[in-house]
């Protein structure tokens, strides 16, 4: 779809400007003789026509693919001085063929002199630098609706992640659980009860302001997953054992927020969770990736799961223009590598 969008601009570039480019170009090599008559215009016209249209398909071909060496904004520069100097030999080669078959064949008696060629050199490079500043406006224009529509994406990601997040901390069971661990609490521990309380507020307070960034930093969900390993340690005791190992280099390293507390709540919902057979959840870097691994133990009943988590990190992953996730799955451990963002 995308192909077929640039193919059409490309085709109404030149149905715009080809036709510009040949009369500025032949009147600068015949002069006042290009215009004697409907005869000669015609004549030269085909001429010239001929040669541009190979020529500019040769340019458009060059155009894409020194955009697919340098698609992004950053590398306008190296991209418009690649194509420039390239450029450059082709337009002095054409104008040097153009010139040469005019005087070949004496079309319109033209005389080939170093004159006529320098004008018509001059023109052509004039309109070569028009040309190029009005294809690069409109992929600029073209990158920023692109980049609008990954924006729109993303930002409807952020809060989808948000919305399946707190669905699944204020539902019934969540809640239940929750508030009868901190009664438990509160009759044996008032002291711890009162951190439990004080751990709850800080989850939906980060729940809540989630998709306010594209991005976080791995410091602030490394302090989100602490508060709701907690809540989890409180509620399973032994049978939950996270193991958190982070390299202090990486903390200012950023992921998109909610990442953490999807996969730990994902661990949590598919595997037994029970101090007879604990569920252990690693968290730990290596290099510019952040691991996220637990021993499997799936549960005997299947859970009903239609893999929204994972699904969602993949596609914000994606729209970020990040490297991939991968998943491993193994007889024995699931993990998943998230890539981190200096």
């Amino acid at each position: 779809m995308e192909n077929n969008s640039q193919n059409k601009t490309a085709f109404l570039l030149m149905a715009v400007l080809l036709p510009v480019t040949l009369v500025i170009l032949n009147y600068s090599m015949l002069g006042e003789v290009y215009f004697a008559s409907l005869a000669n215009f015609g004549k030269a016209s085909a001429v010239t026509f001929l040669i541009l249209t190979g020529i500019w398909i040769a340019q458009g071909k060059l155009a894409r693919k020194l955009m697919e060496i340098y698609p992004s904004h950053r590398d306008t520069l190296k991209r418009v001085l690649s194509f420039t100097s390239i450029n450059l030999l082709i337009v002095t080669a054409t104008i040097t063929i153009i010139c040469w078959v005019f005087d070949r064949f004496s079309i319109l008696n033209y005389v080939l002199t170093t004159a006529s060629w320098s004008r018509c050199l001059i023109a052509s490079l004039i309109c070569t630098i028009v040309n190029q500043a009005v294809y690069e406006t409109e992929a600029s224009f073209g990158r920023i609706r692109v980049s609008q529509l990954e924006a729109e994406q993303l930002k409807k990601a952020q809060l989808q992640t948000q919305f399946d997040s707190l669905k699944e901390q204020v539902n019934p069971h969540f809640l239940f659980n929750s508030l009868n661990s901190l009664s438990s609490l509160i009759a044996t521990d008032p002291e711890k009860a009162e951190q439990y309380v004080e751990e709850m507020s800080r989850v939906y307070r980060y729940l809540l302001r989630s998709n306010e960034e594209q991005l976080t930093s791995l410091q602030k969900e490394i302090e989100f997953i602490e508060s709701y390993n907690l809540l989890l340690k409180t509620r399973f005791g032994d049978g939950f054992r996270p193991e958190i190992n982070i390299e202090r280099s990486r903390k200012d390293c950023q992921l998109p927020p909610m990442t953490l507390q999807l996969l730990v709540e994902n661990a949590v919902k598919h595997n037994i969770v029970d101090p007879d057979q604990p569920l252990i959840l690693k968290l730990y870097t290596e290099g510019n990736k952040l691991i996220v691994s637990n021993n499997l133990q799936k549960k005997n009943k299947s859970v009903v799961s239609n893999q929204i988590g994972l699904s969602n990190i993949i596609s914000k992953y994606k729209l970020l223009n990040m490297p991939e996730v991968e998943i491993l799955e193994t007889g024995s451990e699931f993990k998943v590598i998230l890539p981190l963002i200096k």
